[in-house]
């Protein structure tokens, strides 16, 4: 069972994963023959590693995480919104530049990501790239991830398939800590043996 405390080391842990894979990964966008040469040398990016959205947007969900030890909905969206205000030019894609203008303007979230794509709601990666933290925080209660990632990604993810690639990833991501528990357990048992 985890304690608060484990579980806001486990969120603090996979949001630097998360902002240097994004850092990381934002370095590779670019003219395609570049960008293809760099990975086949093998060649890491010079600095400054710049993250995009994705993180700003994780530390709002590791901030409501934080305060309310849940998603509230509501909260996430003034708190991405907010975030959004503050560096606008930090890489959001145009339907949430839109979402979170119109939030910051004092517009209700649910409506909003519901009427983008003609009514269908976005379907796109923006809510699994962000979701890694939540994983981490619920990582012994599946079905919490699960309801959790959801509505994390429904703020501006309002289609079923963009709130499932947020499943998925929180899923995966809450998997690490049972397995890094269970081979130190493996371990122990192992050392145990011998001595």
């Amino acid at each position: 069972m985890s304690t608060p405390q484990n579980r806001h080391e486990l969120l603090e842990l996979s949001l630097d994963g998360l902002s240097v894979g994004d850092a990381f990964g934002e370095r590779f966008f670019g003219e395609p023959e570049r960008v293809t040469r760099r990975i086949a040398a093998r060649d890491l990016p010079p600095p400054p590693w710049h993250f995009t959205d994705d993180t700003v947007m994780a530390i709002s969900i590791v901030e409501v995480l934080k305060s309310r030890g849940e998603i509230d909905a509501d909260a996430l969206a003034v708190a991405f919104a907010r975030r959004y205000r503050m560096d606008p030019m930090r890489g959001y894609g145009g339907n949430a530049r839109g979402i979170l203008a119109e939030i910051a303007a004092g517009r209700y979230w649910e409506r909003l990501s519901s009427r983008a794509f003609d009514g269908r709601g976005s379907k796109g990666n923006g809510g699994a790239m962000r979701a890694g933290p939540i994983g981490a925080f619920f990582h012994d209660d599946p079905a919490r991830v699960v309801k959790e990632a959801k509505l994390s990604a429904a703020v501006t993810h309002y289609h079923p398939e963009g709130q499932a690639g947020a499943i998925a990833v929180a899923l995966a991501a809450s998997m690490y800590p049972e397995r890094r528990q269970r081979r130190g357990q493996r371990v122990r048992l192992s050392t145990r043996q011998h001595v």
